[in-house]
């Protein structure tokens, strides 16, 4: 088999031969054509000749041959349409950096996981970001660079999760490309990618929260050892994950009424304090003596048991979303719940801002347990 190869006025071209003298034939004739089209160019006179001069003109300064760029012009054309054509190139310059380091999605996540396990972030912040982040990576294989508001959008739309769940992940991924932003690998001076998701709008649907009489029964039904479990997340907002990691009974300051949640196994690694409201205090009030972590068993089987009891429907979450949505309208300052919360204001508006009323969080406050295990009572 021989090929033939030549440039012709539409682009390059190959043809196979099966033998030699045909080839050679066809080479020739290929050749004396090719020769009779030049020696045609070289006729160009006129508006044709000043066109030509001008247009090799044009692209000398890029070092690209004018029937090359002629071809290349025709495919970008192709794709835009000639009036988009010099605005795309513009819009290229401005939002993809040829200096900026190509740096894939999946080594940025596992960069940005080792930066936050030196700043002593949370197990269980590094966790979601194996999690969240981990799924995002697995989601595009792609440099950080390339990717757009609308692609993070559409891959956040697609997972079936509530709202709440949306923005945590949203949050994540901000602060992922905000990360990849001070190290030099997004443009610096430009809104990242991630900057442009705007949060979702969360219904009242997606926050579950327990009324008054359920958490009064809950609390009522509770053993004795797992109701602080129960009081601590219900009204003081403790994270699940923050009991199992060891809050401790000399983590509450029974004669300032407060807690103070440690850096060590604060979600955000970063310590807060908790003030005791009424009923708080007074489900704890009958454990003042002990020491060692709180509750840092698994809760399933007491819930399990409890749930029974008390002939309350579980959900999850509910408990401290019920501390925020009650606290909140107890309190209307989104800024000390997020601090009680470990949460920023922004979150706390959008998930907990006017959810309930002020009756209902009258008589959640009201609930206080008589005396350990033994029944409640309401103010």
């Amino acid at each position: 088999m021989y090929t033939l190869a030549y440039s012709s006025p539409h682009g390059r071209v190959r043809e196979n031969v099966s033998d030699l003298s045909s080839a050679r034939r066809k080479a020739a004739d290929i050749a004396g054509k090719l020769t009779r089209e030049e020696a045609h160019v070289l006729e160009l006179n006129g508006q044709d000749k000043r066109i030509y001069v001008s247009a090799r003109s044009a692209v000398a300064p890029t070092g690209i041959a004018l029937d090359i760029a002629a071809r290349q012009f025709a495919v970008a054309y192709e794709i835009l349409g000639r009036d988009a054509i010099v605005e795309a190139a513009h819009y290229f310059k401005k939002h993809v950096d040829v200096n900026l380091p190509n740096i894939p999605i999946a080594e940025a996540v596992e960069k940005f996981y080792s930066a936050k396990t030196a700043e002593g972030m949370s197990q269980l912040y590094l966790k979601d970001i194996r999690l969240i982040l981990g799924d995002l990576a697995s989601a595009f294989h792609s440099p950080i660079t390339s990717v757009v508001t609308e692609d993070l959008r559409l891959y956040l739309n697609q997972k079936k999760i509530g709202s709440v769940a949306r923005n945590n992940r949203r949050r994540l991924i901000v602060a992922l490309f905000n990360f990849a932003k001070g190290e030099g690998w997004l443009p610096k001076a430009e809104a990242t990618a991630a900057d442009g998701l705007g949060a979702y709008k969360v219904k009242s649907k997606d926050v579950q929260i327990f009324a008054p009489e359920e958490v009064r029964a809950l609390i009522k039904h509770a053993k004795p050892e797992f109701m602080p479990w129960v009081a601590l997340i219900a009204f003081g907002g403790v994270r699940r994950e923050e009991l199992k990691k060891g809050l401790a009974w000399e983590d509450i300051n029974f004669s300032k009424r407060t807690i103070i949640v440690p850096a060590g196994i604060a979600k955000t690694g970063r310590k807060r304090k908790i003030e005791m409201a009424s009923n708080l205090f007074g489900c704890l009030a009958f454990y003042r003596s002990l020491k060692g972590p709180i509750f840092n068993k698994d809760p399933r089987r007491y819930l399990a048991d409890l749930t029974a009891t008390s002939g309350v429907t579980w959900k999850v979450n509910a408990l401290r979303h019920s501390f925020g949505s009650y606290r909140m309208e107890q309190t209307k300052n989104a800024g000390q719940v997020a601090l009680e919360m470990g949460n920023s204001p922004s979150v706390v508006m959008e998930h907990y801002f006017e959810i309930v009323d002020a009756s209902k969080a009258k008589a959640y406050w009201a609930i206080i347990p008589k005396s350990k295990g033994s029944g409640i009572k309401t103010a």
